[in-house]
């Protein structure tokens, strides 16, 4: 079953020895829920790229994974370190999660999460999506 859902994300980042950021989007996407996971995919625009980005999650695990401008697969497994890649103009790096908080209720998703870009650590990252059926 798919539905047309209002999206508000908010992801917050955590460098070393930076200013924490904080980036917001609200969009317009579905939420498809199949063999117990859900679905959730939405468009972003970033600069001139058009990415799209499904966020497959049930309360063990997810994977967010992007594709258009650029292509990225992020896994998460609570506490574990999972393996995944970026591939843009620069070439194709190798990406390192280790997940701390992995949430799902409802209408809500949040993930935190250490990241690694190749051998380097590029902070913590928060991505919350709160998802509510859109109304016609």
């Amino acid at each position: 079953m798919e539905k047309s859902v209002n999206i508000k994300l908010t992801t917050t980042i955590r460098q070393p020895d930076m200013e924490e950021q904080v980036m917001k989007l609200q969009s317009h996407g579905t939420l498809t829920e199949k063999n117990n996971r859900q679905y959730l995919q939405y468009r972003e625009q970033q600069d001139e790229l058009e990415i799209r980005t499904i966020v497959k999650f049930n309360e063990e695990e997810a994977v967010i994974m992007r594709s258009g401008g650029l292509k990225m697969r992020l896994p998460f497994l609570l506490h574990k370190e999972q393996t995944g890649n970026l591939t843009n103009a620069q070439g194709s790096f190798m990406l390192t999660t280790t997940a701390h908080e992995l949430s799902v209720s409802g209408t809500h998703f949040k993930v935190r999460y250490d990241l690694t870009f190749g051998a380097d650590y590029a902070g913590e990252y928060e991505m919350e999506i709160q998802f509510m059926e859109a109304t016609k």
